[in-house]
């Protein structure tokens, strides 16, 4: 288990440079499909809503520091790995791959949402409206995520989720 962590720690550095030099620039209106919110639940899905929380919070400063808002990532980025953690289907349960790439989806959609509203709460850079941005905005934001995770759960975490 602290193999996979050791690992899971040095992909969350990818994950968050591939979301803030790659990803951010293919937005419409300032919202892009977020690769981190993906990782996050993955590892609150597979191992744990503690774990996911703290590598919620390791995410937020990460991505705080590329993106030059450290306590709004970082509150946003832990409350997304806490809410993912409800999603957790323990290791020793009997669970579908099927099953697992369900509460993938769900835990993407809802923490992710959940992390938008806490993000749109604090930061409008466009001067819009707070319920346009929690709502219209976090609705596409979530929709794009979905998406994103719908086509990263096809070609590379089947494996990781049949486990």
């Amino acid at each position: 288990m602290t193999k996979k962590i050791s690992l899971y720690i040095a992909l969350l550095f990818v994950v968050a440079l591939t979301q803030e030099f790659g990803l951010s620039h293919l937005s419409l209106f300032k919202i892009s499909p977020d690769l981190v919110t993906i990782f996050i639940a993955f590892i609150s899905v597979t191992i744990g809503q503690k774990t996911g929380t703290s590598f919620g919070f390791a995410a937020g400063i990460i991505t705080g520091i590329l993106s030059g808002n450290l306590g709004l990532n970082m509150l946003a980025r832990t409350v997304e790995g806490f809410i993912a953690g409800y999603f957790n289907i323990p290791e020793n349960s009997h669970a579908t791959a099927k099953q697992k790439t369900t509460r993938l989806y769900g835990a993407s959609v809802t923490a992710g949402f959940i992390a938008n509203a806490v993000l749109a709460a604090g930061y409008n850079p466009l001067g819009l409206s707070l319920t346009y941005r929690i709502v219209v905005l976090g609705l596409l934001e979530s929709f794009l995520t979905l998406l994103l995770a719908v086509i990263l759960s096809r070609l590379f975490l089947r494996k990781s989720l049949a486990d």
